[in-house]
């Protein structure tokens, strides 16, 4: 299964209330297009500390039609993933997005989609 197609949504920051709604609507909106596949990337600080899985449970929960994967990598990741994108990717960012990747997603709009933005 994991080597079938995903869509992918990434999110940057902080995990809030926010950032779990704006999860749920991306999951929503992929579901009525057909796709069954989800990958959440959350490029994280610390990688290692897995506290916002409390906050992804209720998306989780919600689910039952979706095969989801979660995966953790490190913010530092984040501008060399950007640049292997190939296809479209729904991004969802909190607080405390560093200003490279700000840009990053500015020339990159193409590619990747800006669901949510903080402020």
């Amino acid at each position: 299964m994991l080597d079938q197609r995903f869509s992918e949504v990434w999110v940057v920051g902080e995990i809030d209330e926010g950032i779990v709604k704006a999860l749920k609507e991306v999951m929503r909106n992929e579901r009525l297009k057909g796709i069954k596949r989800l990958k959440f990337v959350f490029y994280l600080s610390d990688p290692e500390d897995l506290n916002y899985l409390n906050l992804l449970r209720p998306v989780l929960l919600e689910n039952v039609l979706m095969s989801i994967v979660v995966e953790e990598r490190s913010v530092k990741n984040l501008l060399d993933d950007v640049k292997l994108v190939k296809d479209e990717v729904n991004v969802i960012t909190g607080e405390m997005v560093p200003a490279e990747f700000v840009k990053a997603i500015e020339s990159s709009r193409d590619r990747l989609k800006v669901v949510r933005i903080h402020g």
